[in-house]
């Protein structure tokens, strides 16, 4: 019987080295820290996607065939206040009865804030540069045309469940645009001169799951509206 008790309480004393030293050991000794959690920036509004869109462009005048095109855009989260956001977009129409193509490349860039006003709810303001490349068909070369200009202005998101909505007034200037000399040479509809205007941009969004969702916008101004479908992918 003693020998019993002298070999238990030897064991006893044997054993919890035993397991720090070996296999047996805390499970949590020599793994590296889990990263710090993101900061909480008081909104369900991601502002770090990538957009993929088909376009259609509705002219407003059967001179012109309605354009279409692809475009690519992306924003991303600078902190929880502000982003940064950029756009490429690639289209063509034709003038009806010519067939004289015109193909356009339009690039934006540019920086925005938000602040939430409400659960879900973002008021934001954006402004940048855009540049637009026109080429025009055989016989028509000395209409192409480079232009330069910026937009700016505020706008408005929010979330409820899957289903977001968002709005853009922008006040927009391009110098160098000659799509309205263009158009107002072509046909009899009387098209002011106007490099500078506003443009409004609605749009929803339904969130699939937490990578994709998909996307219905417009961009419309005085002269003409491009009609946007497709995806987004928040990262």
């Amino acid at each position: 019987m003693k020998k019993h008790l002298i070999r238990l309480a030897v064991a006893s004393l044997l054993l919890p080295g035993a397991l720090n030293a070996g296999d047996w050991g805390n499970p949590g000794k020599g793994i590296a820290p889990l990263a710090a959690p993101a900061p909480d920036c008081n909104t369900c509004l991601s502002y770090d996607y990538i957009d993929l869109e088909y376009l259609l462009t509705d002219f407003g005048t059967p001179y012109f065939d309605d354009g279409g095109g692809y475009a690519i855009g992306f924003s991303k989260s600078l902190g929880c206040n502000f982003f940064f956001t950029g756009s490429f977009a690639d289209g063509s129409y034709d003038w009806v009865g010519h067939f004289v193509p015109v193909d356009t490349q339009r690039f934006r860039l540019g920086l925005g804030a938000r602040a939430s006003i409400g659960e879900c709810v973002d008021l934001t303001f954006e402004g940048g540069a855009q540049h637009l490349d026109a080429e025009f068909g055989a016989g028509y070369s000395d209409h192409d045309y480079d232009s330069w200009g910026y937009c700016v202005g505020p706008g408005i998101r929010a979330r409820a469940g899957r289903f977001e909505a968002y709005g853009k007034i922008l006040f927009v200037s391009n110098e160098g645009d000659n799509s309205r000399e263009y158009l107002s040479h072509h046909t009899t509809v009387h098209r002011r001169v106007d490099r500078d205007g506003w443009l409004f941009t609605p749009g929803v969004i339904f969130h699939l799951n937490d990578v994709l969702a998909f996307k219905a916008g417009a961009e419309i101004n005085v002269f003409d509206t491009a009609f946007s479908l497709g995806a987004r992918f928040p990262y």
